[in-house]
């Protein structure tokens, strides 16, 4: 329960060991939460997988590069001696199956397929029901948002890679598309087929190979959990730099391919700066260590990896794949630079009457809280309405939180500039005396200014794990609450609740105010805002409905000069858009590292590139 306080203000700078009953001071004042075998070496070396006496180490091969005009169809049925040109995909047929079972270690396991069996014999190794391989491949053929339907007959599991290699060469010796898919959790449509092509998991690649513990380097499987990846670094004092909501199911590979960013980019900086090193899988089977050095024993177990902070020796390719989105190869294995685990953490949930007063207490963060200042996570109140409705239950303490941070009625806010916004600061550092200093001079400093009519400050662990459960049940309970038409922009950060505001008031002029709510949160201290506008209770996508607000919202943020995406993807949700606003000349080049990479276009075929330049 809280219990009233009669204090003054500045009685925030003194703190109480937990566990306490929970402190409430009424606005004004703050509140406190008081709840209790070879050496691949370099950057551009590069070995062929295959049969260990077949395999070559030698300097990256130009592919030619193709036309931009050449055209790439699909072709619902296959034809093994019709491939007249490169122009030509097809989807997998049971005579390739038949191939993949004779080059997986463990077929059984790595093949998920509806596909008829190519003979009497096969037919005897394929346990599963027509009926029921349908089923389980359903949820490899659809993504998170259930907007994106695909229509893969195949799934094929590797287990090394190996593996990788000799699928991806059969693939691109015989015009087969190929979809590279992580945990499935994008929200663009990368990993989803546009329709047979086969689905390319690492799900069964998830072996973390060690954790420098001098360079703080990590290094493992690209279908690693991201979750499982922090709980290795924290045991040995290490901190993985990326955390975002869907860590327990997403993998390192597709953040890796989707470049995402996470609540910490604003601390730690993007993957284009941690990652350090990569193994890459390309469309013709060959393989790349950029600026990885492996040693494997025979059975392709890893003895022995390393990989340099610093290495200037040409051109730095990795970068080429980072946000690639599986469309130039196959991430397999990643190296990525951890951080010491923070010693000292404050967490700190801040209500602001208007968005000026965000904009001045983002200021003030940056000034008092300096070098601890890791994470800055707003969230408008028509989101946390839906968090409460559902996702936190009645009786958890979170709840609690939430009922006191929505103390006004939602009826009575008319316009959207009069809703209150809520703001989530969180600080680490390595001296709990000196960063709990901090936290209480920012605070103390914005009661001062008049920047903020509430707040919440965390005692402990549980605390702050509840206070983050409300920012990362935002999106799934944006999910529950009906048809979700969702959008990850850059903004400027002064117009960042502009667009929102703006598509809001476009909608309400053809829709009841009980058929729509828009919902805003995001990372502000970088300006990625995701805008999901909502049809409550209404849970099928209306078309027209969505192409109307996507031309609203795409059009908003341009007219700001922004990004139509920041940490999501393109996908084919977004990739029409790229001629729309790169240049001519960058879109070119684009097209030429497509073609020089993948000339068959096998690699996620329709994504990522407009279909127009990958023709």
């Amino acid at each position: 329960e809280f219990t009233h306080i009669p204090t003054s203000p500045h009685s925030i700078i003194s703190h109480h060991p937990s566990p306490k009953p929970m402190l409430h001071m009424t606005p004004p004042l703050l509140q406190k939460l008081c709840y209790a075998g070879r050496l691949a070496k370099g950057n551009t070396i590069i070995h062929q997988v295959g049969p260990r006496s077949c395999r070559r180490r030698g300097p990256l091969s130009l592919l030619p590069i193709l036309p931009t005009h050449q055209t790439i169809s699909r072709r619902s049925q296959h034809n093994q001696n019709q491939h007249n040109s490169i122009n030509e995909l097809r989807g997998p047929t049971s005579h390739d199956l038949t191939y993949f079972r004779s080059i997986l270690s463990q077929p059984d396991r790595s093949i998920l397929t509806n596909l008829p069996p190519a003979s009497a014999s096969e037919s005897r190794l394929t346990p599963n029901s027509q009926e029921e391989a349908s089923h389980n491949l359903a949820r490899y053929n659809e993504d998170w948002t259930s907007h994106y339907h695909g229509s893969s007959p195949l799934v094929l599991r590797p287990r090394s890679t190996s593996e990788v290699s000799s699928i991806l060469r059969y693939c691109h010796d015989n015009f087969i598309g190929v979809v590279p898919q992580g945990g499935n959790t994008g929200l663009c449509g990368a990993a989803t087929p546009f329709h047979d092509e086969i689905i390319l998991s690492l799900e069964d690649m998830k072996t973390i190979h060690n954790l420098d513990m001098h360079s703080g380097i990590l290094t493992c499987d690209a279908g690693c959990i991201l979750h499982n990846l922090h709980e290795y670094a924290n045991q040995y004092g290490y901190l993985l730099p990326l955390d975002i909501g869907s860590k327990g199911s997403c993998q390192i590979g597709g953040n890796v391919s989707t470049n995402a960013g996470g609540q910490y980019f604003f601390r730690f900086g993007g993957l284009h700066g941690t990652v350090m090193g990569l193994e890459v899988v390309l469309p013709d089977g060959r393989v790349m260590h950029l600026n990885m050095e492996i040693e494997e024993d025979e059975d392709g177990t890893i003895q022995q990896s390393s990989t340099h902070r610093k290495d200037n020796t040409g051109y730095d390719l990795k970068h080429l794949f980072i946000g690639a989105e599986g469309s130039l190869g196959m991430v397999t294995k990643v190296a990525i630079a951890c951080p010491a685990l923070p010693v000292s953490k404050n967490t700190t949930l801040l209500v602001c009457d208007s968005y000026k007063s965000i904009l001045k207490v983002l200021q003030t963060a940056k000034e008092e809280l300096g070098e601890i200042l890791s994470a800055m996570e707003l969230m408008d109140y028509n989101t946390l309405h839906l968090v409460q409705k559902y996702g936190c239950g009645s009786n958890d303490s979170g709840s609690r939180l939430l009922q006191d941070m929505l103390q006004s009625d939602p009826s009575t806010q008319q316009s959207e500039c009069s809703r209150p916004l809520f703001l989530l600061v969180e600080t680490q550092g390595s001296n709990s005396d000196h960063d709990t200093s901090k936290m209480d001079s920012f605070l103390t400093r914005l009661y001062d200014c008049n920047l903020i009519s509430n707040g919440f400050l965390a005692q402990d662990t549980k605390q702050m794990m509840e206070m983050w459960s409300i920012r990362e049940s935002c999106n799934p309970s944006v999910a529950r609450a009906g048809c979700v038409y969702k959008f990850d922009v850059s903004i400027p950060i002064e117009d960042y609740m502009d667009v929102a505001w703006e598509v809001e008031r476009k909608l309400l002029a053809f829709m009841e105010p009980s058929d729509l709510a828009v919902c805003v949160w995001g990372h502000i201290a970088d300006g990625n805002a995701h805008i999901n506008i909502v049809t409550p209770g209404q849970y099928e996508k209306d078309s027209a409905l969505a192409k109307r607000i996507e031309t609203m919202v795409y059009d908003s943020v341009l007219k700001r000069r922004g990004s139509i995406s920041a940490e999501h993807g393109l996908g084919q949700s977004k990739n029409e858009y790229l001629g729309q606003i790169k240049e001519k000349s960058v879109l070119d080049v684009m097209t030429t590292m497509k073609a020089l990479f993948d000339p068959h276009g096998i690699m996620n075929p329709g994504k990522y590139l407009p279909r127009s330049n990958t023709k």
